[in-house]
This record gives C-alpha cells, sequence and structure tokens, in this order.
C-alpha cells in the first residue's frame, strides 16, 4: 500500500466513515406534515473545469478535503505521465486538465468535495433533502453518487476509463483534411429563438439522414439543453456544413459557440465507450433502489431498476442528453419547487432558472468557490428547506 493509500486509512474519515462512499441511512418517508418542498439536486458535465477549483476549499476544509484528494489519487493513476489529477486540479495546465480523462474525473470529483463539505460542515444530507437527483452528461454519474447508487471509487476508475477511450474515439476520427480525412472533432451550442426549437431539430436531423455529408464525416445532436439550446457534435466541418445549410435553406440564423471540450461528446463517434461502460459496470455495485428518483439523461425519466442504470449508462456516451425534457418533466409533472445545483460552474444554474415556474427565485447555486460562498448557500438551503409552497 503506497503512502497516499495509508494516509487515507488512517484518516479520520477514511473508506469506512466517508458519507459519500457507501450508500446513506435508509431514507425517511415524509409525512403530511412536512413543509419541505419537492426538491431536485443537478450537477454540472464538462467544460466547468478550471484550474484551483478545489483550492480554496482545500485551505477551508482541510480535513475534509484532504482525505478526498488521497482517495482520488489512490484510486486512479496519473494518466499520460502527467503529475496525480489533485496536482493538475490544483495547478493545471489547463489544457491537461481541459482533456476529458481528466477533465471528466476532476470536475465530479470536485462536485462530490462540495456535496461532503455541504454534509459534514453545514448539515445537509442530499438523502434526506432531495427527491430527485439528476446529472447533464456527465454529471448523471455525480448524481448516482449522490443518490447512494454507485461508490465514489468505483464511478471515478469508471469515468477516468470512459474518458481514456473517448480521448482515443476523437483521436482516430480527427483524421486533418490535408492528409484526406474529415478534419477536426468538437461541439457546437446552438442558441436558436424562442419557440423554434422543434422547427431546428427537425431540420438537422433531416440533415444528418440526408446524403449531404460524405461518409467519413459524423453529425449529431448531443444535448438538448433548453428551450432556446441545442449542442452539435462531431466532426466540425460536418457541424459547420449543417449551420450553413440551417442558414442557406431553412430560414433559421442561429447563433454558433464553440464549446472548451476535447471530444465530440454524444455522438456516433464514441461508439466504443458504450461498450467500456457496459463491461465494467458488470463487476460494479448498482444499489437500488436509490436514495430518490434519478432522472436518466437517455429517457428524461426515472431509472426503474438496476439493470436499466446499466444499460442507459452505456448508451448516453452516444445518445443524446435529454436535459430540457428532464427539467420540464420535473417542473410539469412532478412539481419540484427547489433546484439546488452542486459543483463547479454556472451554465447548469442558469439553463435550470430560465425554464423552471418562477425562474432563478428556485434555484440554489452551490459552486463552492469558496468558504464565504458555501456559507451563504447553506443559509440559502436552510432558508429553503421550511419555505411552504404551494
Amino acid at each position: 500500500m503506497g503512502p497516499a493509500s495509508a494516509a487515507l486509512r488512517s484518516s479520520p474519515i477514511g473508506p469506512s466513515r466517508l458519507s459519500l462512499l457507501v450508500r446513506h441511512a435508509p431514507r425517511r418517508s415524509q409525512s403530511s406534515s412536512t413543509r419541505r418542498p419537492k426538491t431536485a439536486i443537478f450537477f454540472p458535465g464538462q467544460g466547468t473545469q478550471k484550474v484551483g477549483m478545489l483550492t480554496p476549499l482545500l485551505e477551508s476544509f482541510p480535513g475534509t478535503v484532504n482525505p478526498l484528494l488521497e482517495l482520488l489519487d489512490a484510486t486512479i493513476p496519473p494518466a499520460d505521465s502527467y503529475p496525480p489529477l489533485s496536482q493538475i486540479i490544483a495547478s493545471g495546465p489547463g489544457p491537461v486538465l481541459t482533456e476529458t480523462e481528466n477533465a471528466q474525473p476532476a470536475i465530479m470529483f470536485t462536485s462530490i468535495v462540495i456535496l461532503e463539505i455541504l454534509r459534514k460542515h453545514f448539515n445537509f444530507d442530499p438523502s434526506r433533502s432531495a427527491d430527485f437527483f439528476l446529472g447533464h452528461s456527465l454529471g448523471e454519474f455525480t448524481a448516482l453518487i449522490a443518490a447512494g447508487v454507485l461508490t465514489l471509487p468505483d464511478a471515478l476508475r469508471l469515468v477516468r476509463t470512459r474518458g481514456e477511450v473517448m480521448r482515443d474515439c476523437a483521436r482516430r476520427a480527427s483524421v486533418p483534411e490535408m492528409e484526406g480525412g474529415p478534419g477536426e472533432t468538437g461541439m457546437v451550442a446552438l442558441l436558436i429563438r424562442p419557440k423554434l426549437q422543434e422547427s431546428v431539430m427537425q431540420k438537422v436531423t433531416d440533415f444528418i439522414h440526408s446524403e449531404t455529408l460524405p461518409n467519413d464525416e459524423f453529425l449529431s445532436i448531443a444535448n438538448i439543453n433548453s428551450s432556446t439550446q441545442i449542442v452539435l457534435s462531431g466532426h466540425v466541418k460536418a457541424i459547420n456544413t449543417c449551420i450553413g445549410h440551417l442558414r442557406q435553406f431553412s430560414g433559421h440564423d442561429p447563433r454558433a459557440i464553440r464549446l472548451n471540450v476535447s471530444a465530440p461528446f454524444h455522438s456516433s463517434i464514441m461508439a466504443p465507450s458504450v461498450r467500456t461502460v457496459k463491461e465494467m459496470m458488470k463487476g460494479m455495485a448498482v444499489n437500488f433502489p436509490p436514495h430518490g428518483e434519478i432522472i436518466s439523461n437517455v429517457t428524461a425519466r426515472p431509472f426503474e431498476s438496476a439493470k436499466e442504470i446499466r444499460e442507459l449508462l452505456a448508451l448516453q456516451s452516444t445518445a443524446t442528453v435529454k436535459w430540457y425534457q428532464s427539467i420540464k418533466y420535473l417542473d410539469d409533472e412532478r412539481d419540484v419547487a427547489r433546484w439546488i445545483g452542486i459543483g463547479p460552474g454556472r451554465v447548469g444554474k442558469n439553463l435550470v432558472g430560465k425554464e423552471v415556474r418562477g425562474g432563478m427565485s428556485r434555484v440554489i447555486g452551490v459552486e463552492g468557490v469558496d468558504a464565504a460562498s458555501l456559507e451563504v448557500a447553506a443559509k440559502l438551503l436552510e432558508r429553503s428547506e421550511e419555505e411552504d409552497v404551494e
């Protein structure tokens, strides 16, 4: 056993006591007198990483964060001769942190660290304070940890390997045009006018199924993020051709924004990662039922069994993330009145706040920027716990 493992074993919150490595106590039933509003906790996906994102929390809560960092480095080895992931999170460089084999475990881990600080230092227990869990793309793995379905070590190994396979998929697909290939891959967000989402998506789908693109160029609708935003994924050349087609022939002129990610996620280019996730999950414990209902990115509905979790979590690598549909399902059909976003970045909070009843006033963002912001968020959580929402 190396020094990191030894330090973790001797830590006051080592594996046997760390709350998010194992399932929480059984979820309490809510009586008719419970006043807590129906609550959903959501977690961010890739693109929210930032060098130094854990440093302020490490300085303020060393007794909680240090053992988790020990766990991180003991669970997944450095990738491609890079330093340990804890060091990359702390010091970068940024392009290395953005590489998907690093970004995936780093973002998921940071979200869990924030959640553990909330639990240990601010008395926020997700198993007692939430009815639903969901996460955007990578964030779905975080949601499964928070709901007690997966352990943190298993999820770390899973997303690191998933990221490595996705990296290799992107490299194989990105044959330079000067060498006769389709060129680089990537993801582009399209900002569209309100009420035109369905029309734009249908035009994109028609374009994908047409014979316009060469056989070696791939294009997919990766995310449906909101009523005014979808994300295209695949070869950048194919994405640009599709956008040009929309503008020239379909009467749409969406604003296009290139995303800060290192691979074309949720496209058919990622197909080998489906098999990888499926095989790895065969050897993992999937604890079901969870502490609340978990919304699937693939179906925009709750997972119904451990078997379905294994199947859909694998398919998620190439499927469209139905984030907008998930939010509308919880808002319209399940009457969620309190939304808690936990993890780095503000994009997820903004995407939710613009779509739900009550807008941003119903969304509490816990980005974990520093101890002061966590204290403010914790007070908001405590206050909202007793709100009587009609």
